[in-house]
């Protein structure tokens, strides 16, 4: 009996060490760190981001051995952030302070003067191509900045494939540091290899488009000389088209040739998509049906069709998609739209078809032109009247964002005039529009942005009652101004809206998205609708509306929830609360 509570004794005393270990190490050694000294805001940065000591105090040490063992880890650390940023001369102490049972961390860091590049030269092993002149970006006199190094290296390997050398290397880097001087003298040796032009294309993994097809798209000539920007190109084409999951596009080494083949890598997506929209807005609830096929006639024509409805609008349209037309940037664009739009402006039947020619001249700048009928049955103030017009757009695209579905960065410039030949009343006129989008980061901790839009549009060559009143402008709604009923900014006759010739619009938004699926929005739309016809008694000043949104952001772009009240009101604008449901941001 005694062996049996001695054995439980010495097991009770065990744990009871084992805890006692447990609890002491929970607590562990608190602890705060200032930051001394580091003056430059990259070298604070880059120690913020990479001490231990700085990263881990949440994480807390069981004792001050193993806290100052934490702390001399960092030193060399931070004594290389400081030579990165060319100071060669810092140094790097620390102290810990105690009172009580506070701790504290000084961390002193004595940046010294930053050392400057002294001589910069670049050579290129191998080679007597007298075209091949890169200007060096890093020069003498400039901050001795490691990063600088590593993007000139990058940036110059990156302008030898675009001058024929597809598969240029660094061969070597001589960085020699003068401490009387204070200068850094840099030498960089690249390795061009052989002049290469493009020589034939080899697809992999692609069934069910002919060769022909993606033959077609291919943005060179066999025999041009390579330039790496072609290839990425055809990629982004390629990947545009939405028919491919992936496309990898590689220019292959062979001995005893400088004509390199090109190998495309594909990946197949599946032909038919469905996809199913609902929305609310100030109009009411409203939905669509969408549905496309990318290879319908066997040679890589996409296919679409929509099918959209709300209380004041049912459309349908279907759009015919052929890339490569007789350029490999150009695609021909076919499209078929029938309507019946009633809101309270007008009531319109209409049928349009148009043909266009859409060509991308750069990945950022697209234009087409083409040429459409345009057949509608148009009822306003109990007037009906039927229009022909034959119609020849024109249209440009500048897009610099850095996201299609959510932008931060960049701006994005959209216009498009087309001219309308009546062949029915022998009215003809020009409408115009033009929008600008911007978009800037201000903080990207938690991704705090604007976005302004100015929109403007103008018809010309016809009064305003000879222009049908569904080709007018209108304001007003979820994608106009928001805070005001749909088509109820501008001037009105007996509280029906007429439309007008001249149109302005502007929105600014503040956003914020601090976590991963949330994100926040206020915002102050603004514009106005003018028509000549009724410019008396009718107050041309500027509507404004403002609110609040909140976003939740999912794989297919944003889910937008937005709650908006008019400014500046008139009498005759009852419902003062606008609420709107969407998905995708409001521009």
């Amino acid at each position: 009996m005694k062996d049996y509570l001695r054995r439980w004794r010495t097991i009770g005393f065990a744990w009871l060490c084992m805890a006692s270990l447990v609890f002491s190490a929970a607590e562990g050694v608190e602890y705060k760190v200032k930051l001394k000294g580091a003056d430059d805001g990259g070298v604070k940065r880059a120690v913020k981001q990479s001490s231990r000591t700085i990263t881990m105090r949440k994480r807390v040490p069981s004792t001050m051995g193993q806290l100052r063992h934490r702390i001399e880890q960092d030193v060399p650390v931070i004594e290389q952030i400081l030579e990165s940023r060319g100071f060669y001369d810092g140094t790097v102490a620390y102290e810990i302070v105690t009172k009580g049972d506070k701790v504290r961390i000084v961390l002193t860091i004595e940046q010294g003067p930053q050392y400057r590049f002294g001589s910069v030269d670049l050579t290129y092993a191998n080679n007597s191509d007298e075209k091949l002149k890169i200007k060096p970006m890093v020069r003498s006199g400039q901050a001795a900045v490691a990063i600088n190094v590593f993007a000139e290296q990058q940036r110059i390997i990156d302008q030898l494939k675009r001058q024929g050398y597809p598969f240029a290397s660094l061969l070597s880097r001589s960085v020699e540091v003068n401490r009387e001087t204070k200068t850094v003298d840099l030498a960089l040796t690249f390795e061009p290899g052989t002049l290469a032009f493009f020589g034939p294309l080899q697809v992999e993994g692609v069934e069910r488009y002919p060769s022909k097809y993606i033959q077609r798209q291919v943005p060179w000539k066999e025999g041009m000389r390579y330039d790496s920007d072609l290839v990425r190109d055809f990629e982004t084409l390629l990947l545009g088209t939405g028919q491919f999951g992936s496309a990898r596009v590689e220019p292959q080494q062979v001995a005893g040739t400088n004509a390199i083949p090109i190998v495309a890598v594909l990946k197949e997506r599946d032909v038919r998509t469905i996809r199913l929209g609902v929305n609310y807005s100030d109009i009411g609830p409203g939905g669509s049906i969408y549905w496309e096929h990318r290879n319908v006639l066997g040679g890589g024509e996409r296919f679409e069709t929509e099918f959209t409805g709300s209380p004041i609008l049912l459309e349908w349209s279907g759009r015919l998609i052929r890339s490569g037309f007789l350029d490999a940037n150009q695609a021909l664009v076919l499209e078929l739209v029938a309507a019946r739009e009633t809101p309270d402006a007008y009531d319109s039947d209409m049928l349009n078809g148009t043909a266009m020619v859409i060509r991308d001249f750069t990945p950022s700048i697209q234009g087409g032109a083409g040429i459409g009928y345009n057949y509608s049955n148009v009822e306003q103030f109990s007037d009906a009247s039927r229009y022909g017009y034959v119609v020849f757009p024109l249209q440009a695209t500048f897009d610099y964002r850095n996201d299609r579905l959510n932008p931060v960065k960049g701006f994005q410039v959209f216009g498009r005039t087309s001219w309308f030949a009546d062949v029915v009343n022998e009215n003809p006129f020009l409408k115009s529009y033009l929008e600008g989008r911007q978009y800037h980061m201000w903080w990207e901790r938690y991704r705090v942005s604007s976005a302004l839009r100015l929109t403007l549009g103008s018809i010309d060559g016809a009064a305003v009652d000879e222009v049908p009143a569904d080709e007018r402008y209108y304001a007003g709604g979820g994608g106009s101004i928001r805070g005001y009923a749909y088509q109820d900014v501008g001037p009105q006759l007996d509280g029906t809206p007429t439309g007008g010739n001249k149109l302005l619009e502007f929105s600014a938004e503040l956003r914020m998205q601090p976590g991963a699926k949330l994100g926040y929005v206020a915002f102050l739309d603004g514009g106005t609708v003018y028509n000549s016809l009724v410019s008396d008694g009718y107050d041309q000043s500027l509507s404004y509306g403002a609110g609040l949104g909140i976003r939740y952001f999912t794989g297919i772009g944003p889910l937008r929830v937005d709650l908006a009240y008019p400014l500046n009101a008139t009498a005759e604008q009852q419902e003062r609360l606008q609420f709107y449901i969407s998905l995708g941001q409001s521009f």
